[in-house]
C-alpha cells in the first residue's frame, strides 16, 4: 500500500512540475501573441490565456508544495517553495503596478446641469 502511494504522489509531483514548466509558459506566450493588435483592431482576445496561465503559475507550485511536504520529499518541497515564492512576487508586482497606474475618478460636475424633463444636478442638493 505504502508503495502505490509513493508511486501515485511521484506522479502527481511529476505532472505539477511538467505542468508548472511546460503548461504555464505555453499559455503565458499564447495570451501574449493574441493580445496583439491584428490589422489595427484592439482585441483581448488573449486575456483567457493570461488568465489560465496566471491560475495555474499560482495553484500548481501550491499544490506541489502541499504534496511533496506531506510526502517528505524534501527537494521536491524546496523546488515548489522557490516556484511559490515567485509566483507570489510576480503577483505582488502585478497588484503594485495596476494600484499605481489606476486611473483617476471622474471629475464632478461644478456647475448645475439642466436635464430634459426638469430634473437638474447642481452640487451640494
Amino acid at each position: 500500500m505504502g508503495e502505490l502511494r509513493t508511486v501515485w504522489s511521484s506522479l502527481a509531483l511529476a505532472l505539477c512540475a511538467a505542468g508548472l514548466l511546460l503548461v504555464v509558459p505555453f499559455l503565458f506566450l499564447q495570451g501574449f501573441l493574441a493580445s496583439f493588435p491584428v490589422f489595427g483592431t484592439s482585441s483581448h482576445a488573449g486575456d483567457g490565456y493570461l488568465t489560465w496561465a496566471a491560475w495555474l503559475g499560482a495553484g500548481l507550485p501550491l499544490i506541489g508544495v502541499v504534496l511533496a511536504a506531506l510526502g517528505r520529499r524534501r527537494g521536491w518541497t524546496w523546488f515548489f517553495g522557490i516556484c511559490l515564492v515567485l509566483a507570489v512576487a510576480v503577483a505582488a508586482m502585478a497588484r503594485v503596478d495596476q494600484v499605481r497606474h489606476a486611473p483617476p475618478p471622474p471629475p464632478e460636475p461644478r456647475h448645475c446641469v439642466e436635464r430634459s424633463g426638469g430634473g437638474n444636478e447642481c452640487p451640494g442638493d
